[in-house]
Order: C-alpha cells, then sequence, then structure tokens
C-alpha cells in the first residue's frame, strides 16, 4: 500500500472519529446542576428552601411584583440550558431574564403559566439569569420545586406539556390520582407512549397540590403527552352510588361529563367498574356518568351550553373496567419498543411510584385477581362487535 494512500485512510479514519466525538459530545444529556447554583431569592428568603428540596408538600412563597425573582449564578466552567418549575396551585405567567451587553434585564422567553409544570429553555451559554414574573405580571410565586439544567440534551423526565387534546383517540375518565395506572394497567403506556395516541386523562377530584404533581409525573412516565384536565370536586369517600350523588350533585357530574366528551371527542372512552372496583362511590360515579353522558354529549338538546360551544359528538366505543358484557382481556405483558422492551404492565408498576404520597397504602398494580386492572367490557360501539378483543380501538379507522 502506497504512502499516498496509507494517509488518506488515515485521514478518513481520523474525520470519522471526530465525527462520532462530536455526535457523542451533542448526545450527552443535561444533568440538574440547581444544587451548585447560587440562588437568591428577592423575597420570601425563609421559605426559599423549600422549593429546593425536592418535596412536593413544601413551597416557596415570595413577594408580588419584584419580589417574585430568583438571580442564578451557574458555577464555574458550566452553563445552564433551560429552568424547571412546579407550582403549589395556580400557575401563571412567568419567564427568564439574562443582561444584554449595558447590564440591562431582558425577557429571554416567558410562558402563559398553563402548567403545574413548566418548562423554559435559556439561550445557549448562559451563566447569570433571573427566574421571574413575565413581563407585565406582577404576582406572588408560589413555587414547589426549581429545577436548572446544565448543558446537553434534556433528560426524558424534563416535562413539556402539549395542552389538552383539541380531538382525544382515547378518553380516560377517572376519579383520583393513581387510579389511571391502579385500574387500567397498561392501557397509557401502551396507547400513549407506545402508539403515540392523544391519551386525554380527565380527573373528577383535584386533591392535593403534591397529588396534581404526582399525577404530572406518573403520567409522563407513561408516554402522555397532553395535559390533564380536572374538575373541582372535593374528595370523600361513599360505598354507594347513590351516597356520592349526595355528595357531588348528579346533575352537574353529568354537565361536566358531557362537555368533557363534547370537547374531547374521543374515538374510545374508558372508565371505572360499575361497582367502584372496591366499591368507591367516586369510580362508581364515573361509570355511570360515562354510560349516560356518552347519549347527552350525542343530543345537542342535552346541556345545550356545551353543545353550542363544542358541538356534539357520538362516541364511538366506551369500555368499562370489569363489565361483563362483551368482555375483552388486555394483555399489558407484552413488550413496547418506546420503553426499550418493557412491558405496559412494567411501566404502569413504574407509574404507579412516582404517587410517591400512595406507597404507603395497599394499592398495587395488579392484572390478576377481583380488581385485574387487563378486563374490561365493551359497554357501547357503534363501529360494530370486537373480534379480536385486543386492541381498544378494533375497528376504529
Amino acid at each position: 500500500m502506497s504512502v499516498r494512500k496509507i494517509r488518506f485512510l488515515t485521514a478518513v479514519l481520523l474525520l470519522a472519529l471526530a465525527v462520532l466525538l462530536i455526535a457523542a459530545a451533542g448526545a450527552e444529556t443535561a444533568e440538574d446542576i440547581t444544587s451548585s447554583c447560587r440562588l437568591k431569592p428577592l423575597s420570601g428568603k425563609k421559605s426559599f428552601p423549600n422549593c429546593t428540596d425536592r418535596d412536593y408538600t413544601t413551597y416557596w412563597r415570595s413577594d408580588n411584583g419584584k419580589g417574585a425573582c430568583i438571580e442564578v449564578t451557574v458555577p464555574d466552567g458550566e452553563t445552564a440550558s433551560g429552568v424547571t418549575v412546579q407550582w403549589f396551585e395556580h400557575p401563571h405567567a412567568w419567564g427568564l431574564q439574562v443582561q444584554d451587553g449595558s447590564g440591562e434585564w431582558i425577557d429571554a422567553g416567558h410562558t402563559e403559566g398553563l402548567y403545574l409544570t413548566d418548562y423554559l429553555p435559556l439561550p445557549e451559554g448562559t451563566t447569570f439569569f433571573r427566574v421571574t414574573n413575565a413581563p407585565k405580571e406582577k404576582r406572588h410565586f408560589n413555587l414547589i420545586e426549581l429545577r436548572i439544567y446544565g448543558a446537553g440534551g434534556l433528560p426524558p423526565e424534563v416535562q413539556q406539556w402539549q395542552p389538552p387534546a383539541d380531538k382525544a383517540d382515547l378518553m380516560l375518565l377517572v376519579a383520583h390520582s393513581d387510579d389511571e395506572v391502579l385500574w387500567f394497567g397498561g392501557a397509557l403506556p401502551r396507547y400513549a407512549g407506545e402508539e403515540k395516541r392523544a391519551c386525554q386523562v380527565c380527573m373528577m377530584v383535584p386533591s392535593m397540590p403534591y397529588r396534581r404533581l404526582e399525577l404530572l409525573d406518573c403520567l409522563w412516565h407513561c408516554g402522555v403527552r397532553n395535559y390533564p384536565v380536572w374538575s373541582t370536586f372535593r374528595d370523600a369517600y361513599s360505598g354507594t352510588l347513590n351516597k356520592q350523588y349526595k355528595v357531588w350533585d348528579k346533575k352537574h357530574v353529568y354537565d361536566v361529563v358531557t362537555e368533557w366528551i363534547r370537547r374531547f371527542k374521543p374515538d374510545v372512552l374508558l372508565t371505572h367498574d360499575i361497582q367502584g372496583e372496591y366499591g368507591h362511590g367516586a369510580h362508581r360515579v364515573c361509570a355511570d356518568a360515562a354510560m349516560h353522558c356518552v347519549e347527552f354529549a350525542a343530543s345537542a338538546k342535552k346541556f345545550p351550553k356545551s353543545a353550542g360551544k363544542y358541538g356534539s359528538w357520538d362516541v364511538p366505543k366506551c369500555y368499562i373496567h370489569l363489565y361483563e358484557e362483551n368482555p375483552v382481556d388486555m394483555d399489558w405483558r407484552q413488550p413496547l419498543d418506546a420503553f426499550g422492551g418493557k412491558t405496559g404492565f412494567d411501566v404502569a408498576e413504574e407509574a404507579f411510584k412516582c404517587h410517591v404520597s400512595q406507597q404507603k397504602t395497599d394499592y398495587h398494580v395488579e392484572d390478576w385477581g377481583p380488581w385485574d386492572n387487563s378486563l374490561f367490557g365493551l359497554f357501547r360501539t357503534l363501529v360494530g362487535p370486537d373480534e379480536k378483543k385486543d386492541d381498544f380501538f378494533e375497528n376504529i379507522p
């Protein structure tokens, strides 16, 4: 082999190695550098450690206006790529500021403050910045957590929510946070995570602020990207449907669920057991409401206000957990490529652990026993009966 050819091959190999090194560097995942940054709140210094303690039950409250501000200095030799904030409740418009060449603080991006967990990127190379209100916003911060990310690609757990679905493939109607995996197993990992369908979770009980954040963590882990919606029904346990309707006004329940169906226009509606799994009245209400509201939503005469706003919607398919007619047995034990070969059941088990406050309860993700989360029944279909009985979207174009 000639010297010229050897030099040519050497150059090619060196170029290939350089490309691989650049690709590897670009593939590095950004780390959470919050603990190594210098954080200076302009107000509320006593409670400020609460927003960096990784505890969803504590939060930092700032003053209004200019007091709602944190100055962040990144460690020497590092840069920050973005910021996540998690709100105690009632998120509002917030943003990031950097200094221009004259030392003036300028807007580096802001959000409308629609989500309890919200992320904003920073300009490349940022080492000093502020987390503060968006322009014209003057409210105080009630921040549960602040997370600052270093250089690199965002880790998969960083939540960047899309709005609630304009048109949902699957609408999951549940009573409480954690019901979405306890009683429905691998449904969200399969349809949201693996099949990338628009899955809209509708929650009757908002519960405590920390449980709402746990829900967001759980849904994101399952692959859900459309932000959930909550109603305002208070948490209350009743052992029967009638007793629960003494706590929750039946007409109001029907109004809310009918509006959700019309708003999200699901191809498939999925909800709780008629008997409330272990007998919970709120679960029973979800099943009862689904059975009635699929009819109401199709008629413009029923609850005309939401019909005028969203139009009518005739739900093609509705499944109810443990419903005995037209049964289907979903196999949540199939490997999912989107989760590296883990099964939907595996992912549901992992996601339930996001509900940190519920880990000392007796509840577990189970696809066996009396509340088997793989057993459902087809309550309603406009597209014919299921034949294969292994897919909620069977016969849906």
